[in-house]
Formats: C-alpha cells, sequence, structure tokens
C-alpha cells in the first residue's frame, strides 16, 4: 500500500514533462581503477545510446590494463591520467579533477552550460535503453538541477548477489520514491547526472568533497544551495554485484564511515533557512541511523543471548523471545522479496529490462525465495559488523579510501 502511494506520486510528478523535446549534451564521467575487466564493455554500451555525449575517463593510477583497453576504443573518449601522490585520494577528488576538461568539451560544443549534463557512472555500469529519453523529460524542466537513476544489480545469479538487487531495487526504490515525495532525493554515486550551470555557478569548480559518501556529501552540498533533485525510477543503471560476504562488509564499512564524514554538515543543515523540515528531518535521519542500527544490533544480540541462555527453559518467555528474534524480521524479509519479483516481473513486462535474471527463471524458486527472505531479514548481522569496523577506523582517524575489487 505504501508503495503504491508513493509509486503513484512520482508517477504523476513525472509525467509533466514526457512531451517536451528539449536536446541535451551529455558529458559522462568514469572514474576508475583497475578496471580492465568491465570498462570495456561498460564504455561500448555508452555509445551505443542514443544521446549527443562525450565520455570522459579518469585512471586514477590504475596498474592494470584499464587505459590501453580506453585507448583502444574509438568514440568521443578523452582519458584523463592521474598520477601518485595526486591520484587514490578519493572518488571526490578524482571527480573534481576532471572539471577543467569538462569546461573544456562544452565550450568547443554547440551546448550551453544549462544544456550540458554531467554524468558520473562507475566503471561497470550499462544504462537501460530508455535512460537517455527520461533524462532528457527530467532536465526538461528548468528548476531540475540533477537527477539520479534508479539503481539495479546485473543479472544476480548468487543470494548474496539477490540480496543486493533486493537492496537497490526495492529498498532504496521505496525509500527515494519516500524522498521525492518530500523533495529530498538523495544522489548514489552510480547514475547520477546534473546541469553543469546549477553546479559550477552555485558549487564551484570543485563540487565534490572529500567524505568517503562522495555522493551523498554532494546532495548535501546541493540541498543547502536549494538546488533540487529529481529522482528517475522508469530509467535505471545497471552495475556488478559483489560477490563474497568479505568484500560486502568492506564497501559497507567504507559507505557507513562516510555518513559518518558528513555530520559535519549537520550544523548548516539544521541551521539553513532554504531547506524545509522534512529535508531537514531527512538528513537527521540519514546520519543518526547508523547509531539506531547498532542500539537495535546490541538489542537483537541481547535477546538472542536471552533466548538460548537464560529462557531455555522457560517455555513462555522463550516463545516470546522467538517471536521478537524471528517472525517479526522475517516479514521484513517477505515483504521485500516479494516486491522485488513484482518488480522484476512489471520491469520486464514493461520491456526495459538490461539483463533477464536468473531469478525468475530458477527451477528451485520456492528454495531461492526463501534463501532470499531469511538474509534480508537477517543481514543486519553483516552491517553490525561493518558498522564496528567503520567506527574502528573513525577512532584511528583513518579515511583511506578502500577501493573494492574486481572479481
Amino acid at each position: 500500500m505504501i508503495f503504491s502511494f508513493f509509486n503513484d506520486q512520482y508517477q504523476k510528478t513525472n509525467s509533466n514533462n514526457t512531451n517536451k523535446k528539449e536536446k541535451f549534451f551529455y558529458i559522462i564521467l568514469i572514474p576508475c581503477l583497475n578496471e580492465e575487466k568491465v570498462i570495456g564493455n561498460t564504455l561500448k554500451q555508452l555509445l551505443e545510446m542514443q544521446m549527443e555525449k562525450h565520455i570522459i575517463v579518469i585512471d586514477d593510477a590504475s596498474i592494470d590494463n584499464t587505459v590501453s583497453t580506453v585507448e583502444n576504443i574509438s568514440g568521443p573518449i578523452t582519458i584523463i591520467k592521474r598520477k601518485k601522490p595526486n591520484a587514490q585520494i578519493g572518488k571526490g577528488s578524482a571527480l573534481n579533477s576532471a572539471v577543467p576538461t569538462i569546461k573544456s568539451i562544452i565550450k568547443q560544443s554547440s551546448f550551453d552550460q544549462a544544456h550540458s549534463i554531467i554524468g558520473v557512472m562507475d566503471a561497470d555500469g550499462v544504462l537501460s535503453f530508455n535512460s537517455s529519453v527520461e533524462l532528457d523529460n527530467a532536465f526538461a524542466d528548468k528548476s531540475v538541477a540533477a537527477a539520479q537513476l534508479r539503481v539495479k544489480m546485473k543479472s544476480p545469479k548468487t543470494i548474496l548477489q539477490t540480496f543486493q538487487d533486493i537492496e537497490f531495487f526495492v529498498i532504496n526504490h521505496l525509500t527515494q520514491l519516500f524522498r521525492s515525495y518530500i523533495d529530498a532525493t538523495a544522489l548514489c554515486g552510480n547514475g547520477q547526472f546534473f546541469r553543469a550551470s546549477s553546479v559550477f555557478d552555485k558549487l564551484g569548480d570543485k563540487p565534490w568533497g572529500n567524505a568517503l559518501l562522495e555522493d551523498y556529501e554532494l546532495t548535501l552540498r546541493m540541498k543547502l544551495k536549494s538546488l533540487k533533485i529529481k529522482y528517475i525510477g522508469n530509467a535505471y543503471v545497471d552495475q556488478e554485484a559483489l560477490t563474497s560476504l568479505k568484500k560486502l562488509v568492506v564497501q559497507r564499512a567504507r559507505w557507513s564511515q562516510g555518513g559518518f564524514n558528513c555530520w559535519k554538515y549537520l550544523k548548516q543543515v539544521m541551521r539553513s533557512k532554504t531547506m524545509s523540515k522534512l529535508q531537514k528531518s531527512d538528513v537527521l535521519l540519514f546520519c543518526i541511523m547508523p547509531i539506531l542500527n547498532i542500539l537495535s544490533d546490541i538489542t537483537i544480540i541481547i535477546y538472542t543471548v536471552k533466548f538460548f541462555i537464560i529462557d531455555s527453559g522457560d517455555l513462555l518467555n522463550g516463545l516470546i523471545d522467538f517471536f521478537f528474534l524471528s517472525i517479526l524480521g522475517l516479514l521484513f524479509g517477505v515483504l521485500f522479496t516479494e516486491l522485488y519479483i513484482r518488480e522484476l516481473k512489471k520491469t520486464e513486462k514493461n520491456g526495459v529490462i538490461i539483463n533477464h535474471t536468473d531469478f525468475l527463471n530458477e527451477h528451485s524458486n520456492l528454495v531461492k525465495r526463501l534463501r532470499a527472505i531469511l538474509l534480508v531479514s537477517y543481514m543486519y548481522i553483516v552491517f553490525f559488523v561493518s558498522l564496528m569496523i567503520s567506527i574502528f577506523r573513525l577512532s584511528k582517524n583513518n579515511n583511506s579510501w578502500v577501493k573494492t575489487k574486481r572479481i
């Protein structure tokens, strides 16, 4: 019911610009660090997109064949080669290094900055075929300074990959629908686009900061300058899912630490005279969510100990503990897994899907569904470990950027 309500509100808002045919020039930034395994496919897919475009690959001192792979692909592609000690000091720094090149490309084009759209994609990103149309429709509204595409995992095969797809394609999507309703849409790293004039005029030549969560930091900087961010849920960017639990823990630890990095903006946000109370509440909730997660995880751990040790001989209290530990948790797993299946079917029916998911083809679909429900319900255990790692790194003042390695 809630999902349908916010989706309906999104559809009404999104339908306002569908008949506008304004043309835009897309400059797409792809920061790379040892991405030889995926960058070739990403560039080929982008070059096939029906849009006026120029691609800037920002190589952050890779030691593999990333640069040579890019150089062997013909098209409107520029390579920025960063060298140490200025390289590998953060994604924000890498993206900021492209600003002079962006301005030079716009100057040489037939488009002004108001019709030049800067995109940021991961090296493994693939846009759904309707992305250019949906982006054109979004930026036809001159009040829109930025837009964020929906995010999906690329044809997940394992339960761990399926969990990540459920998290991004459904849970994050539902969160963004709610944020759209209160005008608090957040940028999500991969598949973010913004109008050059809006960002350069308001944020200058270094729009990205040095937080480990550079996308949310940019979101805060834009909100503080009253720049509107629009969410696009009818098109999406496909990306590779992580293949191991260890990589997932490391990635989420970095994200958690990046969230803590953004606390430095809280005073500005709370004092802002341009941000609404709902927008401020969303930022505050985002910042304190890790603390709430830690407290809830500790509560669950206490209940677990209580169930297995203290109440093991008390049937009534044991049943109460069992209810809170399993049944309530499973409700969320069931809800999001079923929504996920519904969204997959709807996306395929609409012909937007990039890669057909194995989840719908699985012969043991019921077994896989149950495993997905269990993983969604109890993934908090993994995230608790990630939160502890992020807090430990913060206590050591360690803000180094830990890059997730490819397979």
